[in-house]
């Protein structure tokens, strides 16, 4: 069994059993909240899930080097990138955190919150979330998958008990959104024995931070454009519709999260496999194919449940008050796999350290949320904004990985005619 294969087995199980508790938490929560209340507590968790994508190059930067510093064999490097990198998160993390602090009526009004504890609650998870990313951006990198899924399954776990029982305790998006923090304090703790058993005994290293630097200024760049794609649909409908429109669209934007599921395990391992694969000077085409292969193969389950039975989906999961959603199921769904073949395409390039798609992947973006406020005057409208934007975002790329592959077989023929005229 080839190793991408095992690896993507062992994180479909534990993102997928991580995925099914947290989209129970979030139908749970639907139904004890009702659409106005759900839509704070949706609208929250768009804007923690916008700050996490912006900030994910963190994960992604730390995936990346330990990969490469595992292939050398230099596990002291790994010790040194993890305490360096958890050190100015949680300095760089607090003082974002006060600026947020400032913000919080600003926020507060522009996404009509009821109050300003959702924002303030979510303020606290992308803090503990940034801090525990570097964590699992080591387990990633050393492609400890197993460690990584009982991390994320385990914070999961936890999320549902405390917000079941809050949730029965005080019927507010507050007391549902304080699972999330709780969930993450508790996985901190896990994490720190996780990291020990990576570097063993080994002394830390000294390490090139230039090319570490290098590598996390266009992956933030990359990251704040996903996170704008992913999210920018669900903050415009919690700014300009009313509360009860925004629950609704929140349902269908938490269902076809379903999407998400699916394309965590595969992104999770795209970056360090590739990685690993350049670092051996192996081919990585046909890997790549294979994840993405395997994604859309899985993908075509919930796009065919959505296609067949949207209206019993939402009846079954959040009660009539959330029917009108249903038609929103299918195009927002493709929406998101669309998007996560971008992304896949997007690690690609970034397991090798170029980053020139993004002169393609920005301009996309800007042009869907001057959409967003130029034609959107309903639901269904929001949705085929994002669904052509993210078609038009993956033909841009899909052109410029073609011409990529182009451009490096052609090297790798010219390469060998001089061999072999040398020889």
């Amino acid at each position: 069994m080839r190793s991408e294969t095992k690896h993507s087995l062992v994180l479909i199980a534990g993102t997928g059993l991580s995925a099914l508790l947290s989209l129970a938490y979030a139908v749970h929560a639907g139904n004890v909240l009702g659409p106005a209340l759900y839509a704070d507590f949706a609208g929250a968790i768009s804007l923690v899930s916008l700050c996490n994508i912006a900030l994910g190059p963190i994960n992604g930067t730390v995936t990346r080097f330990t990969a490469q510093y595992a292939c050398q064999g230099a596990y002291g490097k790994i010790l040194t990138l993890s305490r360096e990198v958890a050190r100015r998160v949680a300095l760089y993390g607090l003082m974002g955190g006060g600026f947020a602090l400032l913000m919080l009526t600003p926020l507060t009004d522009a996404f009509n919150f009821r109050s300003v504890w959702p924002i303030l609650v979510a303020v606290g998870v992308v803090y503990l979330t940034l801090l525990l990313s570097v964590a699992r951006g080591v387990l990633r990198g050393v492609q400890s998958f197993g460690h990584y899924s009982l991390n994320i399954a385990l914070e999961a776990v936890v999320r549902l008990f405390f917000g079941v029982v809050l949730l029965s305790w005080v019927c507010s998006a507050v007391s549902g959104l304080l699972a999330y923090p709780i969930g993450l304090v508790v996985v901190l703790m896990v994490s720190r024995a996780q990291l020990r058993r990576v570097w063993g005994g080994c002394e830390p290293q000294s390490l090139d931070g230039t090319a570490v630097r290098q590598f996390a200024l266009p992956m933030f760049v990359l990251m704040f454009a996903s996170a704008g794609f992913e999210n920018a649909d669900m903050l415009f409908v919690k700014h300009y519709f009313s509360e009860s429109e925004a629950g609704v669209y929140g349902s269908a934007f938490t269902l076809v999260r379903a999407i998400s599921v699916i394309a965590t395990p595969f992104c999770t391992l795209m970056l360090p496999l590739l990685t690993r694969l350049h670092e051996q000077g192996d081919g990585l085409s046909r890997s790549f194919v294979r994840v993405c292969g395997h994604f859309l193969l899985l993908s075509a389950v919930p796009l065919l449940l959505f296609a067949i039975w949207s209206e019993k989906i939402m009846l079954l999961l959040y009660g009539q008050p959330y029917i009108e959603a249903a038609p929103l199921l299918l195009p927002l769904a493709g929406a998101r796999l669309v998007g996560y073949l971008g992304a896949m395409i997007a690690l690609f390039h970034a397991s090798t350290g170029r980053f020139g798609f993004l002169m393609l992947y920005l301009p996309v973006l800007a042009i869907e949320v001057v959409a967003l406020f130029v034609w959107c005057d309903s639901l269904i409208a929001v949705v085929i904004v994002a669904l052509v934007a993210q078609i038009v975002g993956l033909g841009l790329m899909g052109l410029h990985f073609a011409m990529s592959i182009g451009r490096h077989r052609q090297r790798r023929a010219s390469s060998t005619r001089h061999r072999q005229e040398g020889g």
